[in-house]
């Protein structure tokens, strides 16, 4: 994979790439008669809704609205300046509406300005069947908008129908996520020179950042926990203690690669000898992530992974795991399937996916995380970062 650094706009996926997207999702709205989708973005972590159709990240400080139709580009409605467009035209591949008005989220009577242009928009294409797409994302003016000002409107839920598609990656994404696991070992690689006592959790983190942002990094989640017997990973606001001699570190890795796409990569670490019991834990998480792992293979539901990761932490006398320990991933930080028993996707060659089981006790914690693609084989992990725990 080829990513010039130095270009105008850095990113490494292809407009042959956007129209693969376009078309297969066209082609299932089609098949299920259903004539546009509302789409919404605001949060870089989970920007997937829209970036997966242009190339573009919604994280800003007010959100994008958009409608897919099923023929033709992409319909934009955002933040920008009066006779103006909402992002930038050399990023408006396959878009036909690029609306931008200066609007603010936080302020009410700025949306109508939007919404006018939504619903002139939504009529002029004369959409009665029209998909809701991440229902706990959209905004609900922007929902209601559509229900108050479309006639005879049916509004239908389409989160299963466009998370399959985003789920399998195409041999382009493919090259994309192996890069995004390259990435992650390379920050990795640099840490035993920046673990040290002395240091806060979070002045840890911002050295980390500053690796990342190095290497392109947009989407920044790097979240740390150190403690003995204790150490487990925290987000950013609660990394306050100064690390100690004596200390266990969980050190998580988040980060989106130039594109968007992101991966995660943990494990643990020592900064004394770890005792055995540290290295029981440990040698038990990785041992599961080998057995999902192997599990992991087409048309397998998802659901069934969290029953084996149950049945060994039963087994081994450990805490229930009580979250989901992985899920797919692209151009969110998390996509479906998830490893939960209420998730209903099958498994499927192809996903991009994370593994990362955590074994705990009443007072200890280890846990390891990986991303892999799913084969007909299994699972198989792309990282090359060095498994264990890490020793200072």
């Amino acid at each position: 994979m080829q990513l010039n650094r130095y270009a105008k706009i850095v990113s490494p996926t292809s407009h042959k790439e956007f129209d693969r997207r376009h078309g297969a999702v066209q082609a299932k709205m089609k098949e299920k008669g259903i004539e546009g989708i509302l789409l919404y973005g605001s949060y870089i972590r989970q920007c997937g809704a829209i970036r997966y159709f242009v190339d573009f990240p919604t994280g800003g400080t007010n959100g994008l609205y958009a409608i897919m139709p099923d023929e033709g580009g992409l319909a934009l409605f955002g933040h920008g300046h009066v006779n103006s467009t909402t992002i930038p035209k050399e990023l408006a591949y396959r878009v036909d509406i690029n609306f931008g008005y200066p609007y603010a989220g936080i302020a009410g009577f700025t949306l109508p300005h939007i919404f006018d242009e939504v619903v002139k928009y939504v009529k002029k294409r004369n959409m009665k069947r029209i998909g809701l797409y991440r229902t706990g994302m959209l905004p609900y003016d922007f929902v209601r908008t559509i229900a108050d000002n479309i006639p005879g409107v049916e509004l239908v839920q389409v989160d299963d129908m466009l998370d399959e598609i985003m789920a399998v990656k195409s041999e382009e994404e493919l090259e994309i996520c192996r890069y995004v696991c390259k990435v992650h070992d390379q920050i990795y690689a640099a840490l035993p020179v920046l673990v040290r006592p002395g240091k806060r959790e979070k002045d840890l983190t911002n050295e980390i950042q500053k690796i990342a942002t190095d290497l392109d990094c947009e989407g920044l989640n790097i979240m740390i926990g150190a403690g003995n017997p204790m150490a487990h990973h925290q987000h950013y606001f609660f990394q306050n203690k100064v690390i100690q001699e004596n200390d266990y570190i969980d050190l998580l890795v988040e980060v989106s690669v130039a594109g968007g796409y992101y991966g995660e990569l943990s494990r643990m670490w020592s900064l004394s000898e770890p005792d055995e019991e540290m290295i029981e834990l440990n040698k038990h998480s990785m041992e599961v992530q080998d057995i999902l792992a192997a599990a992991a293979r087409p048309g397998v539901p998802a659901a069934k992974l969290m029953e084996i990761l149950h049945d060994y932490q039963k087994e081994h006398g450990y805490k229930l795991e009580d979250r989901f320990f992985g899920h797919s991933q692209g151009l969110d930080l998390t996509q479906r399937p998830l490893y939960a028993y209420d998730e209903n996707m099958l498994l499927q060659e192809n996903m991009f996916i994370s593994i990362h089981p955590a074994m705990e006790n009443s007072h200890m914690w280890a846990f390891n995380t990986d991303n892999y693609i799913i084969t007909k084989e299994g699972a198989v992990r792309v990282n090359q970062t060095p498994r264990g725990i890490f020793r200072v």
